[in-house]
């Protein structure tokens, strides 16, 4: 990775990208530039922007794309755009190209980090060799599990963010049921996510008989920060679907090294993750709560992540 590697982080709202190399042993990423997808009708648009912008002469690229990565292809899940490594490198010339998911390279960052850069939610010891579980709500709901394997890291991917969201309160049962009419099926996603945000906001009006008024996920905060209750049961719906969801892929993937949030989303509403419902989300399991009860999750914030995750991957990948 002597050159350097062109990264990029392609979510569903923004595109980043970088060059990175690693420097005394850590990564680093310079030349980076943030790009609005709405400003273009193609992956292959922005990426020509960002070469033309930088003037940078890479030959192996790894792009961290938010949807899932089959033979080398992906159709992003909140865009629609295809991403194929075959034809960019066909394309921009370069050497090798490898397509991996979002979460995947956040998931691979996550050793690259000093325990500093993780801001915790709830304490705990993780248990040294054990699975972690990176996983939370931005545009879409990211999942992975991070597990080491002999002396390197090993990234299990998947779409966890689409399992079905569970109910337990009456309000969470009326939106549920909302919801269900509409879609058909009710995810994690839909309801903590930055796409479901529009669905989710109406069927709280309807359950409150109030008009639904066009706002901004900040204007709907400042409300519920002074003291609409509405608004305030909407984030706090929210933010006990991020920590319910976590703490059942914690529970399912023997998690004990711990629980890692990312994702704009859960970044906004950090402070409602940690009120007495969200934390009790995730840590009551009837028999089995005390299998989460030491087990600490935190938030990593750092909005180079993804880039440096990718970096990461891409290495491991070529020592193989």
């Amino acid at each position: 990775m002597n050159e350097g590697i062109l990264v990029g982080d392609v979510g569903g709202t923004n595109v980043r990208f970088a060059i990175a190399h690693r420097q005394g042993g850590r990564i680093v990423a310079s030349y980076f530039e943030k790009f609005a997808g709405d400003d273009f009708g193609a992956f292959a648009e922005v990426l020509g922007a960002y070469l033309d912008r930088t003037r940078a002469r890479v030959t192996q690229a790894c792009f961290a794309l938010a949807g899932p990565v089959q033979h080398g292809e992906v159709t992003l899940t909140n865009r629609g755009w295809h991403v194929s490594e075959q034809q960019l490198q066909q394309q921009f010339g370069f050497d090798d190209v490898r397509l991996i998911n979002d979460f995947t390279a956040m998931a691979r960052a996550v050793p690259e980090f000093e325990r500093t850069s993780f801001e915790s939610i709830l304490t705990g010891t993780a248990e040294p060799g054990a699975p972690v579980i990176v996983a939370g709500a931005g545009t879409g709901f990211g999942v992975a599990t991070l597990i080491p394997e002999a002396g390197n890291w090993h990234v299990l991917a998947g779409e966890g963010g689409h399992m079905a969201f569970a109910p337990r309160t009456k309000i969470e049962f009326q939106l549920a049921e909302i919801l269900l009419q509409k879609f058909g099926y009710v995810s994690n996603e839909l309801v903590s996510s930055g796409t479901g945000l529009a669905p989710v906001h109406e069927a709280f009006c309807e359950i409150f008989d109030r008009p639904v008024e066009d706002l901004s996920p900040a204007e709907m905060r400042a409300r519920a920060d002074a003291g609409d209750e509405m608004y305030y049961q909407l984030i706090l719906v929210r933010a006990c679907t991020v920590m319910g969801a976590a703490g059942d892929l914690a529970l399912a993937n023997g998690a004990a090294g711990g629980v890692v949030l990312a994702g704009g989303v859960t970044e906004r509403i950090v402070d409602f993750l940690r009120t007495p419902e969200a934390m009790e989300r995730f840590r009551e399991r009837g028999p089995m709560s005390a299998y989460l009860e030491n087990c600490p999750v935190v938030l990593m914030q750092d909005p180079q992540a993804p880039l440096i995750g990718a970096a990461a991957y891409y290495e491991q990948e070529l020592r193989k």
